[in-house]
């Protein structure tokens, strides 16, 4: 197989991880020459579809795993080989399901526990697994992060003392040099408070030539540093991987795994059996049995809860208790790992419990008569138990901890005071005067946004929004002008985005400039989807559907009684958001300012919503915030709030109504084109919208008749 590779391959080059990483295979030409097969021209259609927006990269090693006779049914295959089901998005399918990005204070940084990071060290791979909850980053860029943001990464972390754990992870941590891995273990070695280094690693699995007596060295240089696998399947368990696990486990180096439920690899008691026996027989002790997540493109890998419960009660008490892994549900929206495991608490009262084991025998447990729990609950201060802290930090409790707590004074629980929150909170963008104009500005969508102008300022304001942008690292200065100011910016180093003509008064034109301090932000991985949106969208230009409202659905103008159930769809809808609208408070507020919201109900239940943000002075208005729960969507919701409000407003005298859509949304785009929307123009990745930057398309209609 090598030599069908690389015709001047020797074999000493198949121990050597950089030749399995210099021929990774990326080509379906050369997957149908080392399987001996030949693709049918739709197969191979559909599978090149996947590749161009899911590419493609397998290791000679990990390839040459696969049965070229039964290759469509092979666990290696199914892992490594693009399927055209990737391109069948769920509607509960998120780019970013478990909300990394916002979960980010610092690059390269998730901090979602009290005590511990996640630390993106690398987007660099050895090869690209199908099952990727980050397949929003593949092929992104196949390159190791900037040592730069390294250096930002590890100074929050310097800068953040309750961190104690921190997992080293990617990409892959071990494609980095060994010279650029050990100048991190060093420099986190050197924290006083991290105790705990963890790197995860599909390495020995795909790649296992990588683990060199060398790389093990280094690691074991910086104890403790534990290191967790990713095996899936007993047939990745070979004479090559064992020998990479023995070199890191005779180092003394401590191994777990963490393995993904995947539909047609694993989902079956006996393989999973298997799968735990073979690595507890070579030191990796089963950490976790990962739900596989609800990101785009995996699907078709996701099984159900109840399959995963079914695996885990054949394991518990069938096998020994250390090679069981802790099954979970890795919760959307940053939730954190949630255990997901078989009930073995039946019931119980006041004087005992009713259990049963892995047999179905049924016992009870009594509990003790003379057992006096201590009323201090966790009150330190008042304990009387011999416990030496031995310096140790007193943390505040936090969630059902809190709750369980005798001295705290709360017998409900609302997770405001919650440092994860927290942190997103203090990423939210910021509304602030410069001189009299208006802009907003934040880290999660990485730019300074200028809303209003005050024209006689922009001699002054354009040096003062590059010296803000530079304060805070952003990369993009985003602006709406008139067009007598328009060259100013130019000179300055905007450039039009998108351009409506009746934006002010419905009379004279709007510039919407972008100036890109980071020019790879101009680049849109997507932008063959995004083309294709504006191409479906332009096609139902003018072809608006009924705006009847479905039988049983109300619709009218929401209120602050409803801010909580507003909260609510929000954030089932969205990631994340530039303001904190899944917050009642913050809504309430808007609606007291210049944003009416409208709603459309199903019986008692707040279906959809969406929000007209009025600028009276400027004579415009901009429709947003559009919101369908998943179970209330194609239901053409979204058009009949969008003529709603459009009627309104032309009501009320307004003379542009406009939008920015995702763009790589179909259903919004085609929803304003429907309605007679023009479109504006594109604002290349310019918004934080459901876990990352999204480029928006502007869309507008004219609501004042226009003179020549």
């Amino acid at each position: 197989m090598a030599h069908k590779i690389s015709s001047d391959y020797s074999e000493e080059e198949w121990g050597n991880w950089k030749w399995h990483v210099s021929h990774t295979i990326k080509d379906l030409a050369t997957v149908e020459k080392l399987l001996g097969v030949k693709f049918s021209v739709e197969k191979r259609r559909s599978l090149e579809d996947t590749i161009r927006n899911f590419p493609m990269s397998i290791t000679p090693y990990y390839f040459s795993l696969i049965d070229p006779k039964n290759f469509e049914n092979d666990p290696v295959f199914i892992q490594s080989v693009p399927s055209a089901a990737e391109l069948n998005f769920s509607c509960h399918d998120k780019e970013d399901p478990l909300a990394e990005d916002v979960d980010s204070p610092a690059p390269g940084i998730t901090h979602r526990y009290p005590d511990r990071v996640l630390f993106h060290v690398s987007n660099r791979c050895a090869m690209y697994c199908r099952h990727c909850t980050r397949k929003r980053k593949v092929g992104d860029v196949d390159k190791t992060l900037s040592r730069d943001d390294l250096v930002k990464g590890l100074e929050y972390i310097k800068n953040t003392p309750q961190v104690r754990d921190v997992l080293l992870s990617g990409g892959d941590p071990l494609l980095l040099s060994d010279s650029m891995l050990e100048w991190l273990l060093s420099e986190l070695k050197a924290i006083p408070h991290v105790q705990v280094i963890r790197i995860g690693t599909r390495v020995p699995v795909v790649l296992p030539q990588r683990i060199t007596p060398h790389l093990v060295k280094i690691i074991k240089k910086y104890h403790p540093v534990w290191v967790n696998t990713h095996f899936n399947h007993p047939r990745e368990i070979t004479a090559t991987s064992i020998r990479a696990l023995r070199l890191l486990a005779d180092a003394g180096i401590p191994l777990g795994n963490q393995t993904v439920l995947l539909a047609k690899v694993n989902d079956c008691p006996r393989v999973m059996k298997a799968l735990v026996h073979k690595l507890v027989e070579n030191r990796v002790r089963p950490y976790y049995l990962y739900q596989c997540d609800p990101a785009q493109g995996l699907s078709h890998f996701r099984t159900s809860i109840g399959k995963g419960i079914e695996i885990i009660e054949n394991l518990i008490g069938h096998t020994s208790g250390f090679a069981v892994p802790t099954y979970v549900i890795d919760a959307p929206n940053g939730g954190g790992k949630i255990p997901i495991m078989p009930n073995y608490l039946i019931s119980q009262s006041s004087s005992k419990v009713i259990l049963r084991n892995y047999e179905g025998i049924i016992t009870a447990y009594y509990q003790p008569e003379d057992y006096h729990p201590p009323k201090c609950g966790q009150d330190c201060s008042a304990c009387n138990l011999e416990l030496d802290l031995n310096g140790a930090a007193e943390g505040s409790l936090v969630g059902i901890a809190r709750l369980l707590s005798n001295h705290e004074d709360t017998d409900y629980l609302v997770p405001t005071e919650c440092d994860r929150m927290d942190r997103r909170k203090s990423g939210y963008d910021q509304i602030v005067t410069l001189g009299t104009s208006l802009i907003q500005h934040g880290k999660n969508s990485d730019r300074i946004y200028l809303m209003r102008l005050a024209a006689e300022e922009t001699a002054t304001l354009l040096p003062e929004m590059q010296s803000l942008a530079a304060e805070n690292g952003y990369t993009k200065l985003f602006a709406k002008v008139p067009g007598d100011v328009k060259t100013l910016f130019e000179a300055d180093g905007f450039e039009t985005e998108a351009v409506i003509p009746c934006f002010y008064g419905g009379t004279k034109a709007g510039y919407f400039m972008g100036k890109f301090i980071d020019e790879g932000r101009k680049t849109e991985e997507n932008a063959e989807l995004l083309e294709d949106v504006l191409k479906v969208a332009h096609s139902k230009a003018g072809k608006a559907l009924s705006f009847k409202l479905p039988r049983g659905y109300t619709l009218r103008k929401c209120t602050a009684d409803d801010t909580a159930a507003m909260a609510e769809v929000f954030s089932t809808v969205f990631a994340s958001y530039p303001f904190p609208i899944y917050e009642p408070e913050y809504i309430s507020r808007t609606m007291t300012e210049s944003i009416t919201y409208y709603g459309i109900w199903h019986g008692q239940k707040l279906a959809a919503l969406a929000s007209a943000e009025q600028y009276p002075l400027e004579g415009h208005v901009e429709l947003t915030d559009f919101a369908t729960l998943p179970d209330y969507r194609r239901r053409k919701l979204a058009g009949i709030l969008l003529h709603t409000m459009e009627t309104e407003m032309k009501q009320k005298g307004f003379g542009v109504s406009y939008t920015s859509a995702v763009a790589e949304s179909y259903g919004m785009n085609i929803s304003f084109a429907r309605q007679g929307y023009e479109f504006a123009g594109r604002l290349k990745n310019n918004t934080q919208i459901n876990g990352g930057l999204k480029s928006m398309n502007i869309w507008y209609k004219c609501l004042k008749k226009q003179t020549k």
